[in-house]
């Protein structure tokens, strides 16, 4: 493919992304599909000009307002164009499969764009955040608040878990290595690989085999955390597409029974096909109508781990998703918090004495982490914080990245996505 019928690749894509329905990396594979003649340096350069303008979307769309034009998918395109330093009369020349040629009000533009300086837009424009979520960053992150932010605006790494029931576990990384992947050990999870470089999984046959999974390193602490090893009931209370789940079967060794639930029949039975390329052969799938399903009744004061991978806004995971940072709104995070609060109430009547619930986000948000745990924890005395510190050194054994008694994974501290993960022990 030409450059310029590159750009008009990325316009088509991001007219796409902005119509809402469904997230970027679904639409760019689909997009790829249906055009099989574009080489892999093509896929990669378009896939990389989407990613690049999401990321930069608030900035670009100051860029707009400064001068006056719309912000559409080719606005935006044309500005990536000219802050990358690119020849933009050259793309936008009219051929075929090109971008139509820049007239009027476009060309009028194109000097007063490249004129202007990012470093004297708002926080909020610099740091690409909603401006209204202000004041819950600030006062969630402190100190940290640029740094965590600018790193939140990073690219993700692709990491890998390796599978612990597969009998070729200890030889992951060289199959792996193998199969043209090089890879390097996580920083904290020892199951974790983490790859040099993207890669299609779909195509490689340590993954067709079962032998690694995706997972981000800061989620498979979180099962590493749960402790469910020797345990006979445990629950994934919001399973979801199965990642912590396929990681408690594995901490469980297969044994026991592991219940995955979520109120998605659909997204919890597309999990089917995951544990059977894992070998996982104890979990028990079960769609539930809400966080107080009458089928959950069966289960009070039985469960020996219960894993609440609660619903939340997603900040932590704005590396992986950037566009989704632009979907929440302050009405629904407020009805994320709600949430949180009923799951955290329904699931607390379910664990046995001695028991654990361990309360997972992919946040860094105190409403909906530490507010939360303050909040349930002065409504259920018979529960107590089990510190992240203390779990760490007897499951793992090396020395613990986080202060205090949570663990919150950052992506500027821990190259990780956001997480927040409290560890709940049942007294009586």
């Amino acid at each position: 493919m030409k450059p310029s019928a590159r750009l008009q690749s990325a316009i088509e894509i991001l007219d796409a992304v902005f119509d809402g329905k469904r997230p970027a990396d679904a639409l760019i594979g689909d997009y790829f599909k249906a055009r099989r003649f574009a080489g892999s340096k093509d896929r990669r350069a378009i896939t990389d000009r989407v990613y690049r303008i999401l990321r930069a979307r608030a900035k670009l769309g100051w860029m707009a307002e400064q001068v006056e034009i719309s912000s559409s998918p080719r606005i935006l395109v044309l500005m990536d164009c000219i802050v990358q330093g690119e020849e933009v009369e050259s793309l936008f020349d009219g051929d075929q499969y090109a971008p139509a040629a820049l007239k009027g009000r476009e060309l009028e533009v194109l000097a007063p764009l490249a004129a202007l300086d990012i470093a004297t837009a708002p926080d909020h424009i610099r740091l690409e955040y909603p401006e209204w979520l202000d004041a819950d960053l600030r006062s969630s992150l402190g100190n940290d608040f640029e740094d965590v932010l600018t790193a939140l605006n990073e690219e993700a790494p692709l990491d890998l878990r390796i599978n612990a029931l597969h009998p070729d576990a200890d030889q992951a990384q060289g199959e792996l290595a193998k199969q043209q992947i090089e890879t390097d050990q996580g920083s904290y999870s020892p199951l974790c690989l983490r790859t040099r470089k993207k890669v299609k999984l779909g195509g490689i046959q340590a993954y067709k085999d079962g032998l690694v999974d995706v997972q981000d390193e800061g989620s498979q602490l979180i099962a590493l955390l749960s402790e469910a090893e020797g345990a006979e009931l445990v629950m994934d209370f919001c399973a979801g597409g199965g990642g912590k789940t396929l990681a408690l079967a594995a901490e469980m060794k297969n044994q026991g029974h592991l219940y995955a639930l979520d109120i998605s029949s659909t997204r919890l039975y597309k999990m089917k096909r995951r544990l059977e390329r894992a070998g996982v052969e104890n979990v028990l799938l079960n769609p539930i109508k809400n966080e107080v399903d009458p089928w959950l009744k069966q289960f009070e004061l039985r469960v020996d781990r219960l894993l609440i991978d609660a619903p939340c806004s997603g900040l932590g995971a704005w590396r992986r998703n950037p566009e989704s940072r632009w979907k929440i709104t302050s009405e629904l995070l407020e009805d994320m918090i709600s949430r949180q609060e009923r799951i955290l109430k329904s699931a607390a009547a379910l664990i046995q004495p001695g028991g654990r619930l361990i309360y997972a986000t992919c946040s860094l948000l105190k409403r909906e982490n530490e507010d939360q745990i303050a909040k349930f924890l002065k409504e259920n005395d018979n529960f107590v914080i089990k510190s992240v510190q203390e779990v760490w050194d007897n499951r793992l054994g090396t020395p613990c990245p986080f202060d205090g008694d949570f663990m919150i994974m950052r992506p500027d501290l821990h190259h990780s996505d956001g997480f927040f993960c409290a560890i709940l022990e049942r007294t009586n």
